[in-house]
């Protein structure tokens, strides 16, 4: 059985860019479900800005790398990471902006309780240098329980 994560599965806004968009956002998924965050790291730029859902303003891979590899040793060692759907659209050449629509299953509570599957939207920004396209910053958010995703909810970008 396919993955839900797998590029023929997702929607996407346009399939005329460049493939390393694709590819940075497959990383990122599998990067996840492995939980190999040092994978992880070297997907965002080194000076990058990562803005986590509670808030926590990540600032360099450093920090990045320390803080999710402390939550996937901890709460979020059994996640599961899909990616729904997503828009991009290039900016500049070397510039592009993305909107990750995702959900998340197997989170673990404090206590070591299972939680439920949680949904949200992800924004890129990523930057191509020599051939290869970087997180140079993100900013992640959890939807409410009574609001849809965009574009995996409704079907239109």
């Amino acid at each position: 059985m396919e993955s839900p994560n797998q590029a023929n599965a997702i929607l996407r806004s346009d399939r005329r860019l460049a493939p390393g968009i694709d590819t940075l956002i497959e990383a990122w998924t599998s990067a996840w479900n492995a939980h190999d965050m040092h994978v992880a790291a070297a997907l965002v730029e080194p000076d990058v800005d990562f803005v986590t859902v509670a808030g926590r303003w990540l600032r360099g891979r450093e920090e990045f790398l320390s803080h999710h590899d402390e939550i996937h040793r901890m709460h979020m060692r059994e996640t599961a990471w899909a990616t729904l759907a997503y828009t991009a659209r290039l900016l500049r050449d070397d510039l592009a902006l993305a909107h990750l629509e995702w959900t998340i299953t197997g989170e673990l509570g404090p206590d070591g309780t299972p939680r439920g599957p949680r949904s949200g939207t992800f924004t890129w920004v990523m930057a191509c240098t020599q051939g290869a396209w970087l997180i140079a910053a993100a900013h992640n958010t959890n939807l409410r329980v009574d609001t849809s995703h965009r574009l995996a909810g409704r079907g239109n970008p």
